[in-house]
């Protein structure tokens, strides 16, 4: 019962690190920004860097910036809501005694959250890919292809 015991602990502290780790990407992306990860931003800190890069005219930027300014509205709550789970799955992880339908129940909430927040990522892509051109779409592509290991190029 002991060694059980630990493993569950074990998975709630992993599963309470990943969704931690996903909260702080989230969070260090700033507002206005969905995602956190170097790669692949479209707006927020890399919005200059990929419009040179992308050669957008100045409707198209006036649109994106359209595109993620609508979208803070949208994913703000969902963060929140995120934050305020992980909270309660921090609580009952650290809890005196070891509920573990409990812990189930909201890992299962966050990964709901999570996988909101992927769809509305999904939905803002897909809506700055509609006003790019196809070969703005296909220098797109290529560009998170480039930096998924520090400037490595990522295999085909």
């Amino acid at each position: 019962m002991s060694v059980q015991r630990d493993n569950m602990v074990k998975i709630g502290v992993m599963v309470a690190i990943a969704a931690f780790m996903a909260s702080v990407g989230i969070a260090e992306a700033g507002p206005g920004r969905w995602g956190g990860e170097p790669c692949g931003q479209y707006e927020g800190g890399h919005y200059q860097e990929f419009g040179k890069k992308l050669g957008l005219t100045d409707t198209q930027k006036a649109q994106a910036k359209a595109i993620f300014q609508g979208n803070r509205d949208v994913v703000q709550p969902i963060i929140t809501n995120l934050h305020a789970e992980q909270q309660k799955l921090q609580a009952l992880i650290h809890a005196d005694t070891l509920d573990e339908a409990a812990i189930r129940d909201e890992t299962a909430r966050i990964a709901g959250i999570q996988a909101d927040l992927n769809v509305n990522r999904a939905k803002v892509d897909a809506q700055f890919r509609a006003i790019l051109t196809p070969a703005q779409v296909a220098t797109l592509k290529a560009l998170p292809r480039k930096c998924h290991k520090r400037g490595e190029a990522a295999p085909e």
